[in-house]
């Protein structure tokens, strides 16, 4: 029988095979970490486990409780994120691991508790992406039709209700999924799932109990929170409205851009809402024209075809740290080509847009009659933003297509493992060791009597309902195998490629079948959506479970014990994490804060293509052949879609990023390491090399929490503004900055006193050991 071959086994080092026959190989030692994702390791460690994880693997209700309510909270601050740039990342599992090792949590504690919280992060994930283009189509101009808005006089109340406790099924059935592909895709042939080391050295880490590993976490707390803290004043002066002057509000750089002015030139034109761009003029006031203006005597001028520029955004710098080069440069990408090809030809051919107010094509250059407009953005928002919703269902689709060869092969191990072969879940006088499998298919059942229920109950028709339950059966396994692949080859779970495909279908089925389904338009494509933002928070259930459970097998945790943590997340981070997203989707929606939102943009104009069946859908259709080409020459056709999806100024941080990221590595982090290594030996520069990086981590975790929380305050306040009787008055400006500062105050001191008291912050060693031991 010859040796199986797969495109992600690393070859087994000689040493390790030694090793591994000698049964000396043990979790978190040299001959692990050389070894790592050679399937030979995986199987021996699952093996290893099913005796003596026993004897490591314990659950502690209180220490998940924690994980629990960190994840709750940043769920909330993963929405923000979210709407802004269109990527789910979340700082709550690093706050986490911190927490456990300054406790002296064991690797396993640690590894239990995190996978709480990040189940209760990931579980609204649908709410951030898909829900808000709900409130874009009942209140947003732009997808306003000739006949009125899509949506009007929707309860949103009730189809939030409806989609959170959808959601929360939903998501237990993502997570029981993935059970399925543990064994094939985490032991037999393991997937690399790139980024998996740091945190697996966290947990190396916290092995080490002792005095500089629980010092270090303190440090690495305090990182975070200095450098939130210099975050939030550097957005503070970017974007709170400080100067109130004129009728207008602004914040200070703004004000500034607008004063530094010599003659017609200032620093506005190049300076204007946080974004360095292109110079784009000013208008007789001093204000920031915004972008290059295009008319008949400036045809000439380039930026009139484009636009770029960077946004001062931290949390886009940090995104692409985390990504480095390779993966920002493969979002970057599309991008560059939406804005360097497609707009300018869109502008300079004078392409028809399809305009759904007037239902006609309107050559674009028409809009710049008179004293010009904004072209590029025109092109982008009506044209180029459709092909990148194309490209990102054509990516996701060929993407399933290539995997065929696989699904036959999981379809045979589902087979065999329903018979209960090669299964060990139950060890007689020990406990579960995996959770059952015979669980799925009862939970399937469970889950679609719900959903069924649920929407029906909701206001939508039986058949209806019947028809969603059985798309999200089917979608959340098939495309859930999709989706993991994916994030086990890259890092990055395509939630927003998946979901397209859900929608496609859905709004296929339910507008072409009105009538026996007993809906109207509208019920069609809030039902569409609805059921893609329940499908979103499935799908995110799935990948998220893979790294807890990846880690779990180096380190000797059981299975189900992960299972267990990710599904307890599940309750509280569905229903504040949607509540988070649900209030900043009204605002946006209302104008009342500005988030890109680039999911929920596209799924809004989506569902208005489909609904209208208007010339639009020539551009989707060269989409998808663009993402069906990008994903057969790069593998990450979703992700090309999605850059696409972005403007410059947004995506450009994220490349930065992960070049600074590699080139730090590699002129730093690298020479460091390597005299570390020839002075201690291995072990010791691997160890410091996981606390060196950890380092930057903290930084960068400390960019997003710092933008994600200032973003929540300032919607917030935002809202408050509409609802004061005279917001623009001098009391109204003074209460608004003491609200500001105290909020700001109240949050930093609760935080300090948790930490003190639980003898991170502000204590010694042996406090924390008199905390621990009480």
């Amino acid at each position: 029988m010859g040796v199986e071959k797969s495109a992600y086994r690393q070859p087994v080092t000689p040493q390790g095979l030694k090793a591994i026959e000698k049964g000396t190989l043990t979790w978190l030692d040299d001959d692990m970490y050389n070894n790592l994702n050679t399937g030979v390791l995986e199987q021996y460690l699952e093996e290893k486990n099913l005796e003596e994880s026993f004897e490591v693997s314990h659950w502690n209700t209180s220490k998940v409780l924690y994980g629990i309510a960190i994840g709750a909270v940043f769920s909330g601050v993963t929405a923000y994120i979210g709407l802004k740039l269109g990527l789910a990342i979340s700082a709550a599992w690093y706050i986490a691991y911190l927490l456990g090792m300054a406790l002296k949590w064991s690797p396993s504690e640690v590894n239990i508790a995190t996978s709480a919280t990040t189940g209760a992060t990931h579980a609204s994930t649908g709410f951030i992406f898909t829900f808000p283009a709900i409130f874009l189509l009942a209140s947003d101009a732009r997808y306003e039709l000739a006949s009125g808005p899509l949506i009007s006089n929707a309860d949103t109340f009730n189809l939030a209700f409806v989609g959170i406790v959808a959601s929360m099924f939903a998501g237990f059935l993502g997570i029981m999924y993935f059970i399925i592909f543990r064994r094939v895709w985490l032991v037999e042939d393991p997937l690399p799932l790139p980024g998996f080391e740091a945190t697996l050295k966290m947990l190396d880490i916290a092995s080490d109990v002792n005095t500089g590993a629980v010092e270090h976490a303190r440090e690495s707390l305090k990182t975070i929170g200095v450098w939130t803290s210099l975050t939030m004043f550097g957005l503070f002066l970017v974007e709170y409205p400080l100067i109130w002057a004129n009728d207008r509000k602004l914040a200070l750089l703004d004000y500034l851009a607008e004063t530094l002015a010599i003659g017609d030139y200032g620093l506005a034109s190049f300076y204007s809402s946080g974004k360095i761009h292109q110079p784009s003029g000013i208008d007789s006031e001093g204000v920031s024209l915004g972008y290059t203006q295009w008319s008949a005597d400036t045809a000439w001028n380039p930026f009139a075809y484009t636009y770029v520029g960077i946004a001062l955004t931290p949390s886009m710098f940090a995104i692409g740290w985390f990504m480095k080069t390779r993966v920002a440069f493969l979002v970057n990408l599309g991008t560059l080509v939406g804005w360097f090809f497609l707009v300018p030809l869109v502008v300079w051919f004078n392409f028809p847009i399809y305009d759904a107010m007037s239902q006609s094509s309107v050559p674009i250059q028409s809009y710049a009659d008179g004293d010009g407009a904004a072209l590029q953005m025109i092109a982008f928002s009506k044209s180029v933003r459709t092909i990148a919703i194309g490209s990102i269902v054509g990516g996701g689709m060929f993407g399933l297509a290539k995997m065929y060869r696989t699904f036959l092969n999981i379809f045979s191990d589902i087979g065999s493992a329903f018979k209960g072969e090669g299964s060990q879940e139950y060890m007689e006088g020990k406990g579960w060791y995996e959770w059952p499998l015979k669980h799925i298919p009862i939970f399937m059942g469970v889950t679609f009597l719900a959903m069924l229920v649920i929407f029906t109950v909701g206001g939508f028709s039986i058949l209806a309902s019947l028809v969603f339950a059985t798309v999200l059966i089917m979608t959340t396994f098939l495309l859930g195998a999709i989706a993991v692949r994916v994030m086990g080859e890259t890092g990055i779970e395509p939630v927003s490629g998946t979901s397209f495909i859900v929608l496609l279908m859905l709004l296929g089925v339910f507008l072409n079948a009105q009538d026996l389904l007993d809906l109207t338009t509208q019920d069609a494509v809030l039902l569409g959506l609805v059921g893609t933002t329940v499908f979103g928070s499935a799908i995110s259930m799935s990948g998220t479970v893979i790294g807890d459970y990846k880690n779990s097998l180096y380190i000797g945790n059981r299975p189900y014990h992960i299972s267990k943590g990710n599904i307890m997340g599940v309750v509280p981070g569905a229903i504040i994490g949607a509540g988070v997203a649900i209030f900043l989707s009204k605002q946006l929606a209302d104008g009342n804060i500005s988030l890109m939102a680039p999911q929920a943009n596209a799924f809004a104009t989506f569902s208005v293509i489909f609904a209208e069946g208007q010339g639009d859908l020539y551009l989707l259709a060269l989409g998808f052949l663009l993402g069906m080409f990008v994903e057969w020459a790069t593998g990450m056709g979703t992700s090309f879609g999605l850059g696409m999806y972005l403007d410059v100024p947004h995506t450009l941080p994220m490349l930065i990023g992960g070049v600074a990221r590699d080139s730090w590595e590699d002129k730093r982090l690298k020479p460091r390491i390597d005299a570390i290594k020839e002075k201690e030996g291995t072990t010791a520069a691997e160890k410091q090399r996981a606390l060196i990086l950890l380092s930057t981590f903290m930084v960068a975790a400390g960019l997003l929490t710092g933008e994600a929380f200032f973003g929540t305050e300032s919607s917030i306040l935002s809202f408050v503004d509409t609802l004061v009787e005279n917001p623009d008055s001098m009391s109204w400006y003074i209460g608004r900055m003491l609200g500001f500062v105290g909020l700001n105050v109240a949050i930093g001191g609760g935080i300090y006193l948790l930490f003190k008291r639980a003898g991170v912050i502000g204590g010694s060693p042996a406090t924390a050991d008199a905390v621990l031991e009480n």
